[in-house]
């Protein structure tokens, strides 16, 4: 058996656990018919128009008389349909456009409204057979929980004249003669370069870094399925969908050793060779700056799963126990977490403010030994982030990366479900395409953790909105003097319309923190005492002031026994601390502000 490095055997570990594949989708599903058309060059139907009437007989109807036309006009203009129970209309002319016969018709007492015979474009459907019954992700089949990534309408903005675009999939290798990804394959044949830089043959569709062959075949399978969530031929009747309409995102097999040095080799690769997104469905707890140094080196969008909490299928937050990549601070990784079908974060999926997005992650329907089936995990998650960059690129080749990682995590939904992920964001393919084509950049309202501290020691609590002095705090003071005790709540931030400042306070005397969104008490604070009691720190974070239906209030306690305030945004603690203490140890002062609900 071979020897493996702890680093190696921590990867074996982590890379291979998402959870087993939950059903073997076997059964043939009939072909589903292709719904598409060509899109018109105007979104309505030239010289016609719906009109709707008031008080009109039928006889004036089927004359047009109600609609006093010109003469001339009258003789051009037909009565096309006509529904009576509705009081309404369609007119047609042959020479007359449809703007000109609007003109005629402005303030005309007979017509309650008149507007163009509006096109609608069929929504596409891609003819793979397993699609509409296994690819919820894409397209789920309820109305009323709008979970999906909204492929279908993206599909049908999507451009046939996008660029091709080369997406990495550091991983097991992939599976690149079956028949559902065969066409997707990057093809380096004709100009292929070393991880060195050196020109040499790759005749099939990557590099093997586990075996320095020229031959990526997957023989595991983890590869291949996560290729398949991005990379399955979409349309052609085969299997299921991947996620460009027109196939234009590529995938480039590298098969890797599980260990750092086998990573810089394959990552080398894919930046010599074109790649502009990699996918690498892996993580582990060991840093490594030779790791962060060549992901920061490459040119592109480095997406990377968060991790499935171990084995114990119970996610881990990634702020406390770091997973890498995911952790590191490089500019160009979205590090990924799993959401289910009803748009609750998976159980098994790693959180926290260092994940950036969440995407599909359960009965996700991926290829695997030349079959398909359905599987659960962050691993299948990433490469539904990793395709939307990609397609993003073959929309824009020469955008950077600041503009596709911001485009994609900005268009996002916005969801309380996944409150324990940066931002609360769930994957949206649809609003970061449409938003690409439109040069748009969305602002973007993040709601921001507030971690909350207690001291056994002082008897007091403290609040922070910085991860960084959380972290601080957490590694250089005992419990007995700083216990972590979670977040406390989440605020706005400062771009939100309508916040005001929460300002904060330092008691060198009392050891305790004070906050106010009073500028008033800030005010009278900073003149009444000196530093010594309390010295003003400056803003701590944002609030809202008064209250509305989308938020909740943060309560506000003093305890004269010990000199310090309380702060909780539960109704349930507020109820119990106001039940159990009397006035001199925690007296109840009312509403101090007001947060988002979550």
């Amino acid at each position: 058996m071979k020897n493996y490095t702890k680093f190696q055997i921590l990867l074996l570990v982590v890379f291979f656990c998402f959870v087993p594949f939950a059903t073997h989708a076997t059964k043939q599903l009939p072909t589903i018919p292709l719904h598409q058309s060509i899109a018109p060059t105007k979104n309505y139907v030239e010289g016609e128009i719906i009109v709707k009437y008031k008080n009109t007989s039928q006889k004036e109807i089927q004359s047009l008389n109600f609609l006093s036309l010109p003469q001339q006009l009258k003789k051009d203009v037909t009565l096309k349909n006509q529904f009576k129970n509705i009081h309404i209309a369609v007119i047609k002319s042959q020479t007359k456009s449809t703007n000109d016969l609007l003109r005629e018709l402005q303030n005309n007492p007979n017509i309650e409204y008149a507007e163009p015979n509006y096109i609608k474009i069929a929504t596409f459907v891609p003819n793979d057979p397993y699609f509409t019954d296994n690819q919820w992700a894409h397209d789920i089949d309820d109305p009323d929980n709008d979970t999906d990534i909204d492929s279908t309408d993206a599909w049908n903005i999507e451009s046939n004249t996008a660029q091709s675009t080369t997406l990495a999939v550091i991983d097991s290798g992939v599976d690149y003669d079956f028949n559902d990804l065969v066409t997707n394959m990057w093809d380096g044949s004709s100009n292929c370069l070393s991880d060195t830089g050196v020109s040499i043959t790759c005749p099939n569709h990557g590099w093997d870094y586990a075996d320095d062959d020229n031959d990526p075949d997957d023989t595991q399978g983890h590869g291949t399925y996560v290729s398949s969530i991005f990379g399955a031929i979409t349309n052609n009747s085969i299997g299921m969908s991947g996620i460009s309409r027109y196939n234009s995102v590529k995938i480039m097999a590298l098969k890797f050793n599980l260990d750092v040095s086998s990573e810089i080799r394959a990552i080398n690769f894919a930046k010599n060779n074109g790649a502009k997104v990699i996918n690498a469905s892996f993580s582990g707890e060991s840093y490594s700056q030779a790791e962060k140094d060549v992901i920061d080196s490459f040119p592109g969008v480095f997406v990377t799963a968060s991790g499935n909490g171990g084995n114990d299928e119970v996610g881990d937050n990634n702020d406390d126990i770091h997973q890498y990549p995911c952790n590191y601070s490089s500019v160009n990784i979205i590090c990924v977490g799993a959401y289910t079908d009803n748009g609750d974060l998976a159980t098994f999926s790693n959180y926290g403010e260092s994940v950036d997005i969440a995407a599909p992650g359960t009965d996700i329907l991926g290829i695997q030994n030349q079959d398909y089936y359905l599987g659960n995990g962050t691993s299948f998650a990433s490469p539904f982030v990793a395709g939307t960059a990609a397609l993003l690129y073959a929309h824009k080749p020469t955008a950077s990366i600041t503009t596709i990682k911001d485009t994609l995590l900005k268009s996002s939904n916005h969801t309380t479900n996944l409150k324990k992920i940066s931002c609360s964001r769930r994957l949206n393919l649809n609003n970061a395409l449409q938003n690409m084509i439109n040069n748009i950049i969305p602002t973007e309202q993040c709601n921001n953790p507030i971690y909350r501290f207690w001291s056994k020691k002082n008897k007091s609590h403290f609040y922070t909105s910085s991860e960084e002095e959380k972290n601080h705090i957490i590694a250089t003071y005992p419990e007995y003097t700083w216990k972590y005790e979670g977040i406390a709540y989440y605020t706005p931030n400062d771009t939100a319309p309508g916040v005001v400042p929460v300002y904060r306070f330092w008691s060198k005397k009392n050891k305790g923190h004070f906050y106010t969104a009073s500028e008033e008490e800030k005010n009278y604070v900073i003149s009444h005492y000196d530093d010594y009691i309390w010295k003003y720190e400056g803003i701590a974070y944002y609030a809202y002031p008064s209250y509305a239906s989308n938020l909740n209030p943060v309560y506000r306690f003093w305890s004269k026994k010990n000199k310090h305030h309380f702060y909780t945004a539960s109704e349930e603690e507020k109820n119990l601390v106001i039940s159990k203490y009397d006035d001199y140890v925690w007296k109840y002062e009312g509403i101090a502000w007001y947060i988002p609900k979550n």
